[in-house]
């Protein structure tokens, strides 16, 4: 069985053309009380109907070959970009050698039961609002709908357009670049990374391992993010050979199961919602049909694995959750959203609901979880974002003093997990213009382009700060991928509050 099998392979089917594209005429709209009796009463109707499986069947074998359909061979080579101001262009070709032969386990998945059962398990605090927003509808978005949406930036024109508009630099795409190439460097012959960076070509070259050595799906996505959020695909970019062999040994890392295709690991739940978004941002950049079926699978499984009581996601699925995993898992969604996979509204509203039982100081702020509410930076940035996300509206007074509050305490100097997500939410909260950006563009770039290292094998990286979030376990490519995507910050995503897709939330 080829990639190209995989969405039929795990019970998924591939978005549908939206009524415009096939020139169908809309269907009359239902009423909402309506829909949402309708998927009640399926929902007792399967569960009576019917046990869930004891057990899943055996896989059946399943070999992708992305990095294989690539026409051209490519070398790959350290990118030289002593570049002016002026001239942003960092798309020069680069050469990948190596191929991969890998492969990934399919067994049946079916989405509308895990939807079904994400409705029936919501706890009685939850069930009017389940019934209000009943399931929702996503037609399919093109690329080009959705680079045109959030990822536009990520073009190599827009890309040059943004950083120089939102006050990036010439030194601080150079060091883009430079973090990109020791990620390449670090990759595995598989396709894969490891926390535990020194194997490969590294030997032991840079310090600051992680210790984390049971998490290559965590490791592997977190390393493909970078590439994506700088305009790389397995179709384009420089680099397109280094995310086409990531993209394969990926999806061979996906373990089927009946809630969807699961990338659970030693990094736990982190380790699946940085999976399922890598997925659905290569998906959703490439239209590539072979990725839609992992994809809409590993958005399967946060359904399934979210807290049914409480709306949150922690280490194990379904535990009472926690803001920092939540936090990916969110994001992950999103990008599904916006991708056309198909996305229950139960998840986003629950998740809503998750993020009021651990706000503090009337919403300014976010604790690590309920049991314990106090401010902490990170997961203030995290609750922020996912705010955003969610679709809070701009003007909204908590939103914009929770922003102000982060604003005011600016960029920390030990903790990329922090900065990762605090850049993000003042970027987006200003638009990447204005005094308050400004302020904390001028702190946070040049800090990471002056800390990074700039000697030897290690030139590119950053090594972990102690107090950084996963310092011990993640090590320096936690570290790299996590700066790099800060430095990203200009075009990685639009800004939020201009354009329609992310402001309205899930709702459209």
């Amino acid at each position: 069985m080829l990639m190209d099998d995989v969405p039929a392979a795990l019970g998924v089917a591939s978005p549908a053309p939206s009524p415009a594209a096939s020139g169908e005429a809309p269907a009359a709209a239902i009423p909402s009380w309506l829909a949402s009796l309708v998927v009640h009463l399926l929902a007792v109707l399967l569960l009576a109907a019917s046990d869930l499986p004891a057990a899943v069947e055996p896989p059946l074998a399943l070999t992708a070959r992305i990095a294989e359909a690539l026409d051209d061979p490519l070398h790959d080579a350290p990118l030289d970009v002593e570049l002016a101001a002026e001239e942003l262009d960092v798309d020069a070709p680069l050469v990948e050698t190596v191929s991969a032969d890998v492969a990934a386990a399919a067994t049946p998945v079916d989405l509308a039961s895990v939807t079904e059962m994400a409705i029936a398990e919501s706890s009685d605090s939850l069930a009017p609002l389940v019934a209000e927003v009943g399931l929702l509808e996503v037609a399919s978005t093109s690329p080009a709908e959705f680079l045109a949406g959030g990822y536009g930036g990520r073009s190599a024109a827009g890309r040059a357009e943004l950083v120089r508009r939102a006050g990036g630099s010439a030194q601080s795409e150079k060091a883009v670049e430079e973090s990109l190439d020791w990620l390449a460097r670090h990759q595995l012959d598989d396709g894969s990374w490891s926390f535990d960076h020194r194997y490969g070509e590294c030997q032991g070259q840079c310090d600051h391992a992680g210790t984390l050595l049971n998490g290559a799906k965590g490791a592997t996505a977190l390393a493909l993010l970078p590439f994506l959020g700088a305009g790389n695909t397995p179709l384009e970019g420089s680099r397109r050979r280094v995310v086409a062999r990531g993209l394969d040994a990926l999806v061979a890392m996906m373990e089927p199961t009946r809630h969807g295709g699961s990338f659970y690991d030693g990094g736990q739940m982190y380790s699946h919602g940085i999976a399922a978004m890598a997925l659905c941002e290569a998906y959703a950049m490439t239209g590539d049909e072979r990725l839609a079926g992992p994809a809409q699978a590993a958005v399967n499984f946060i359904c399934y694995a979210q807290d049914p009581q409480g709306g949150g996601w922690r280490y194990e699925p379904r535990q009472r959750g926690d803001t920092s995993v939540a936090g990916w898992q969110v994001a992950a969604l999103k990008s599904a959203f916006l991708a056309g996979l198909a996305v229950p509204a139960v998840t986003p509203a629950k998740a809503s609901y998750f993020l009021d039982s651990v706000q503090v100081d009337q919403g300014e702020g976010y604790a690590y979880e309920q049991q314990k509410l106090e401010y902490r930076g990170a997961t203030s940035a995290i609750g922020l974002l996912c705010r955003m996300y969610l679709g809070t509206d701009h003007q909204h007074p908590v939103l914009r003093r929770g922003v102000q509050r982060l604003a005011d305490a600016g960029p920390s100097t030990n903790d990329a997990y922090y900065n990762y997500y605090a850049t993000q939410v003042v970027f987006q909260y200003t638009g990447g213009e204005g005094k308050m950006w400004d302020r904390w563009n001028k702190k946070m770039r040049d800090m990471l382009i002056e800390t990074r290292d700039a000697e030897g094998h290690a030139r590119g990286s950053w090594q972990p700060r102690q107090g950084d979030h996963g310092r011990d376990k993640g090590g320096r490519l936690y570290a790299t991928a996590l700066n790099c995507m800060t430095l990203e910050v200009y075009y990685r995503l639009l800004p939020i509050y201009q354009e329609k897709a992310f402001k309205e939330g899930f709702d459209e």
